[in-house]
């Protein structure tokens, strides 16, 4: 998955970590080559001078030969570059006043730790296409757990594996806040980090315990300080004889056994912890168009609907809920949690609907600034075609019908037939630029 996030969000996650008077501070071990750096200063400065050297310098002379960056501003603290990972370097800072009289700091050692991710001998970023016009953003990269610049070179990663505790935990849905910080998800549970990786808010989840189900996909911070996400939840209940081509009332499997339903919910979290909002996936799944099917010769797994993306329309209070597995996107009224449109073909008695001609199976799904909905459409269902990111204009009141305003076909480059003749790997996201 990936996430783009302008620089003024990075310059904060920057700027919020050298409150301390130097920074870094002597023998710091950094997660990142773009770095804030802090230091004394005099108001009377007329400027200071930034050097950093390659390698743990412990003189002078050695210090001004393995000169790599050097700056200069106005202020005691800059953000500077360093060229690679995996690297010991060497700081001093020069404070030069109005009378030209130079004053140079003692000499400061941190190192820049390493991973794969980030090796350039084991990974690598191809960028096709370069982006001049958002050349300032960046990108972050579940799979790699890191932070590029739009040349492909990573800038950051995530530190530390105390975070991931099985196979399946990868941190997914790593994402700048608009409070300057990092959230994601891994182990099923949310966290929130700064970008030295300390965590500042994680919401621990024990099952076994009966505490609060886990998360999953979609996890983001909200501009009013709290957390929303979606979470699976899991309920029993006596599930009735399979008969072909009956209507089901609540049945999600054909045993007949007292059997485990996965139904999916979102949570609001406020910074400690308590739930101040909750939409329930049951509720959903009870009362609306769920309920009436026509089965096949097998039974789809409907029992998940598998919603995979929804996005808080914070301005107009509502809330966009994308379900993977029916090719359906719901609109609903917050807080009252009332859907108001749903965009997808209903169930109706008789019908088994999988694929409403618009989308299918589609990723993502948010609302752009000029107010259209647009997500990433896998378009895989019936005959399988390349993905599109389409955008669509809602319909006004008691309408259903969305209409298409722009759309962008995807292409793949590959000499692999699987691929070039129509089909294609699952996934994706897709985020306005600014």
């Amino acid at each position: 998955m990936i996430k783009l996030t302008c620089t003024l969000l990075i310059l904060t996650c920057l700027l919020g970590q050298i409150n301390a008077q130097i920074f870094p501070q002597e023998g710091s071990k950094l997660c990142y080559r773009m770095i804030g750096f802090s230091f004394p200063g005099d108001v009377s400065a007329a400027k200071y001078t930034l050097q950093i050297a390659k390698g743990d310098q412990a003189n002078e002379g050695a210090f001004e030969k393995n000169i790599v960056v050097s700056l200069s501003g106005i202020k005691s603290r800059m953000i500077a570059e360093v060229p690679a990972f995996g690297s010991e370097y060497t700081w001093r800072t020069t404070e030069t006043g109005n009378n030209n009289i130079q004053v140079k700091s003692a000499l400061h050692h941190f190192s820049v730790k390493i991973t794969s991710n980030v090796d350039p001998a084991a990974a690598r970023l191809r960028v096709t296409k370069s982006a001049e016009k958002y050349k300032d953003c960046y990108v972050f990269l579940d799979g790699s757990r890191s932070l590029y610049d739009m040349n492909g070179k990573p800038i950051w990663f995530l530190p530390g594996t105390d975070l991931k505790s099985n196979q399946m935990a990868y941190p997914r849905d790593l994402k700048a806040t608009p409070q300057g910080t990092i959230t994601f998800i891994t182990g099923e549970q949310p966290y929130e980090i700064s970008y030295d990786g300390a965590i500042l808010w994680h919401f621990a989840i024990d099952p076994a315990r009966g505490e609060t189900p886990p998360f999953h996909h979609d996890f983001t911070r909200l501009a009013n300080g709290h957390y929303m996400g979606l979470v699976y939840e899991d309920i029993s209940g006596h599930v009735p004889p399979y008969v072909k081509d009956s209507i089901i009332q609540d049945a999600y499997d054909s045993a007949g056994y007292y059997k485990s339903r996965l139904y999916n919910s979102i949570v609001e979290l406020d910074e400690k912890l308590n739930v101040v909002w909750y939409w329930s996936g049951l509720n959903y799944i009870s009362n609306s168009d769920m309920r009436v099917r026509k089965t096949a010769d097998f039974l789809s797994v409907d029992h998940d609907l598998h919603d995979n993306a929804f996005f808080f329309d914070e301005k107009r209070n509502m809330v966009y809920l994308s379900f993977k597995s029916i090719s359906r996107i719901i609109k609903i009224k917050y807080p009252e949690g009332v859907t108001v449109n749903t965009y997808g073909l209903p169930y109706t008695p008789g019908s088994t609907p999988v694929d409403n001609k618009l989308f299918s199976m589609q990723h993502s799904c948010k609302i752009s600034k000029k107010g259209y909905l647009y997500f990433y459409n896998n378009n895989v269902f019936g005959t399988p075609h390349l993905p599109t990111i389409p955008e669509f204009e809602e319909p006004g009141p008691g309408g259903t019908e969305l209409k298409k305003v722009w759309e962008y076909q995807c292409t793949v480059e590959s000499t692999d037939t699987a691929l070039t003749n129509g089909k294609f790997p699952y996934g994706g996201t897709a985020i306005e630029l600014p």
